[in-house]
């Protein structure tokens, strides 16, 4: 299974013979592709290769369980240096290092399990922290297009138009007020009868919301065509009793993706991304986002910010001194 393309490591011995055997465990045990396989053979050899020159000693079984986690700080700086490479060595991406590392502690922990080699510095290191990911919203025309894909035709058999006017529901509580899928979901009929809602998420931190009369018409047509249930059952349900699952939300989004078109990123949690993307394109506080999301991190909103960038560009340009 070890390919012969793969970054050379000299000397053989110990280290070679246990990487062989670590690959063919790779394929034979947890059927891994050929293609990542060497990728985990590379990132290895790469790291076996630093560790001997940075210790002056070949891998071995007592050589391995001497490594401590400042061994691998010094692999993790040496190989995203920008200049102690050689020119053709690129330097390591953040993810290309966790990727590395990521191997590492596969390797650590199947030594500990198969192999009587345990070091506990290289089985939990940690890999190098990465900047969050700029939420994926869509455009107001998407959503806008989604909502009217999932609003329920006047014609639409009874047994049908009430999964119609949940879903429908559902996706306009999402958009409209910037829910969490999973606080959505845990509303029940008597949260949403009033013109404020009052929500616990995270942290159990609660925060009101202001229902909007859009989103409060949908409820209005929703709860009228179920109002044989109990005022203390779940808002959202798929039979009537039982709460909807979050998989349930998602299968019925991605019908309206496919149908339109839209990327795949359109997902229920998508549309409270889109509703925080476009409060504060239409000049929304970021204050008042945050506290309507429920996010206990001015930072965390301003994560949206970044999928602004004309808006900000447009005040900027505005407000300048030297405008």
């Amino acid at each position: 299974m070890v390919r012969t393309d793969a970054p050379s490591l000299a000397p053989g011995g110990w280290a070679d013979a246990t990487l062989a055997r670590f690959l063919d465990w790779l394929a034979d045990v947890r059927r891994m592709s050929p293609h990542t396989i060497f990728a985990y053979q590379s990132d290895l050899k790469d790291i076996f290769g630093f560790f001997m020159a940075h210790t002056g000693e070949a891998i071995s079984h007592q050589t391995w369980q001497a490594l401590a986690a400042g061994d691998v700080h010094a692999y993790v700086a040496a190989r995203m240096a920008t200049t102690a490479r050689p020119v053709r060595e690129a330097r390591l991406s953040k993810t290309s290092m966790n990727r590395r590392l990521s191997s590492l502690r596969a390797f650590a922990r199947w030594l500990a399990a198969y192999e009587a080699c345990e070091n506990a510095a290289l089985m939990t290191v940690k890999g190098v922290k990465t900047p969050a990911p700029v939420p994926k919203a869509l455009t107001p025309k998407q959503a806008f297009g989604v909502l009217e894909a999932m609003a329920p035709a006047a014609t639409a058999p009874q047994n049908e138009a009430v999964a119609k006017r949940r879903d429908f529901a559902l996706a306009i509580v999402l958009y409209g007020l910037g829910l969490r899928i999973s606080e959505a979901l845990s509303l029940t009929r008597d949260d949403v009868t009033g013109d404020i809602l009052r929500v616990v998420g995270k942290g159990d931190k609660m925060r009101e919301i202001p229902i909007p009369l859009p989103v409060r018409s949908a409820l209005e047509v929703f709860l009228k065509s179920t109002q044989d249930r109990m005022p203390t059952s779940p808002l959202f349900t798929a039979d009537g009793t039982r709460p909807l699952t979050p998989r349930t939300a998602q299968r019925a989004v991605a019908r309206v993706r496919h149908e339109l078109g839209l990327p795949e990123h359109l997902t229920p949690h998508a549309l409270r991304h889109s509703f925080a993307t476009h409060l504060l394109a239409n000049g929304a506080d970021l204050r008042v986002v945050q506290e309507l999301l429920g996010h206990a991190n001015l930072a965390t909103t301003q994560r949206y910010l970044a999928t602004d960038v004309a808006r900000l560009k447009g005040v900027h340009a505005a407000a300048h001194p030297l405008k």
